[in-house]
């Protein structure tokens, strides 16, 4: 079921109507039954048992943990109250048997959904480098990985899963009783494709509410859905057209100079209204349901520095890299240690900072890995990584720097340099993401800057990749209003919430226009398919 069909509308529009006209203690059961049929839709019911494993493991598994938790509580409130004799030496041992008895519970839900994610995501790409090398030897060919389907939404479940199992073992929540709630969680239909990977404390009592028909909802929402198939329609899968042929043809055609970094430079807006738009599809259905995601992006495109875009794009995963990978990391004992004997043998400010830059350096390669089983995104993840990583290592240095230029760091002029600065860096680390290798990556990177063909731009030649006069024209206009709109929520101005206040007749003379332009002047063709949102199939 494609996200853009007119099954999947009517499919929503079904889902939307039972679940307001039927009794409101039928709510959940409405969202689980439509998301395990959007499920199978998407995945076959092969799929569908590895989703139920992981609902069920990380339900039972959370109950366990926080029932041993448990015990350790009443002990430590019975020492407290004196109401057990128990002296601080034997408590401490108590606590540390309770908590390898968690952790050992906690290691079998681990291991055994990031193992399924592992195999899933990854035994392919290790069967054909196998196949590969004994090909060489005269005894491959043999191998196949082709019975291996990718699960729809395995990394985005499994990362909300785990996440929720960190958190009751770190009693950060308390573990569900309702195995129904705890199902719609995991599988509900609209994030399963591409997130948000929302923490379980955050969406579960919008998830679990009963919700009323809200006409503000209904337009908000709508606006939202519109907004995205805009940007996906309109503007991702039209740049998608010169992107696919820069990159897929390079070297074939001679592409140099400005015609690389244009295809870069567009792949960074497709791939921004290709996430951001299936995004705003998922959390404008959502509203019209009454429920409330979490945020995905931020305006990252207005960023000033890597760090500060990764705090803007693609949230969720941050926050969740953030504190299962990078906060334990530098907040365990074995990094307290060292980090005294680093500030003993660097200084107080890097050797504070040093575990910092590791961790972050760590978290984002893990991040490349996860984009995909490949390796030009372990070396996409390593790129950010180095920005990122030495942009807080070498913080007091960039600050003595400008104090030595006499550099204002507040004024819009610098503000506006920094904005394109990190354009262009995270333009570039993302050929690592699009090249068909990262060899490929590297020769574009270095072919970019091979020549300044400037005429490019006069000679016709932008016309003569799939693109002409009329499209690049509606492009360009299609992400300039991208960015306004972007410039406007940068502000605090909410545009949706200004469009919903209108008038009736302004109000759907906003729909219609938006609807107009989505098949009027929307990307078809031979082989086109709206639903193939990029990172869905992460």
């Amino acid at each position: 079921m494609t996200l853009f069909s007119l099954n999947f509308l009517i499919f929503v529009l079904s889902v939307v109507v039972l679940y307001y006209l039927l009794p409101k203690k039928t709510q959940q059961p409405v969202l689980l039954a439509a998301s395990y049929i959007f499920y199978c839709w998407g995945t076959g019911w092969k799929g569908v048992g590895f989703i139920i494993f992981t609902t069920i493991s990380a339900f039972f598994l959370a109950i366990r943990i926080e029932r041993i938790l448990d015990e350790y509580k009443r002990t430590a409130e019975g020492v407290k109250k004196k109401t057990l004799n128990i002296d601080k030496k034997d408590l401490e041992r108590i606590k540390n048997e309770n908590l390898k008895k968690r952790r050992k519970y906690l290691s079998v839900g681990l291991v055994a959904n990031f193992g399924i994610l592992a195999v899933m995501k990854y035994c392919s790409f290790l069967i054909l480098d196998i196949d590969a090398f004994l090909t060489g030897l005269g005894l491959g060919g043999h191998l196949g990985s082709e019975s291996i389907v990718l699960p729809l939404g395995i990394s985005f479940y499994t990362f909300m899963t785990m996440g929720y199992l960190l958190d009751v073992h770190r009693d950060k929540c308390r573990a569900e009783r309702n195995f129904l709630h705890f199902a719609v969680y995991t599988a509900y239909f609209p994030h399963i494709i591409q997130g948000p990977i929302s923490r379980y404390k955050d969406v579960s009592e919008s998830l679990g509410s009963v919700h009323y028909w809200s006409d503000e909802n209904f337009r908000n929402g709508l606006l939202r859905v519109l907004w995205g198939y805009v940007k996906k329609i309109i503007i991702a899968e039209r740049a998608g057209i010169l992107v696919n042929e820069v990159f897929n043809n390079y070297s074939a055609a001679g592409y140099k100079g400005f015609v690389i970094f244009i295809a870069g430079l567009l792949y960074g807006f497709q791939i921004y209204a290709d996430f951001s738009g299936g995004m705003d599809i998922i959390l404008g259905i959502s509203e019209i349901l009454g429920i409330k995601l979490t945020e995905n992006f931020r305006q990252p495109y207005y960023a000033k520095s890597v760090t500060e875009f990764w705090q803007r794009w693609h949230i969720t995963l941050g926050a969740w890299m953030k504190n299962y990978i990078f906060y334990p990391m530098c907040l365990s004992q074995t990094a307290g240690r060292l980090q005294k004997k680093l500030k003993k043998k660097f200084g107080n400010y890097y050797g504070r900072v040093l575990i910092p830059s590791f961790a972050s350096l760590i978290s984002f390669i893990i991040v490349g890995i996860w984009h995909g089983a490949d390796l030009k995104y372990v070396f996409y993840g390593f790129y950010m990584a180095v920005f990122v990583s030495t942009n807080t290592l070498l913080e007091q240095f960039y600050s003595n720097l400008r104090k030595r230029f006499k550099i204002n760091p507040e004024t819009k002029l610098f503000g506006a340099f920094q904005i394109v600065r990190t354009t262009v860096i995270i333009i570039i680390g993302r050929f690592f993401s699009r090249g068909n290798s990262s060899l490929d990556a590297v020769r574009m990177i270095r072919n970019m800057f091979s020549s300044f063909n400037i005429k490019i731009f006069s000679d016709g030649t932008l016309f003569n990749m799939g693109l002409d006069g009329k499209d690049w024209t509606v492009l360009i206009i299609a992400i300039a209003l991208m960015l306004y709109v972007d410039y406007i929520n940068e502000k605090g101005i909410r545009i949706r919430e200004k469009i919903s206040g209108l008038c009736l007749p302004l109000r759907w003379a906003v729909y219609y226009s938006a609807i107009l332009a989505i098949l009027i002047i929307g990307i078809y063709g031979i082989g086109y398919d709206a639903s193939t949102f990029i990172y869905q199939n992460f």
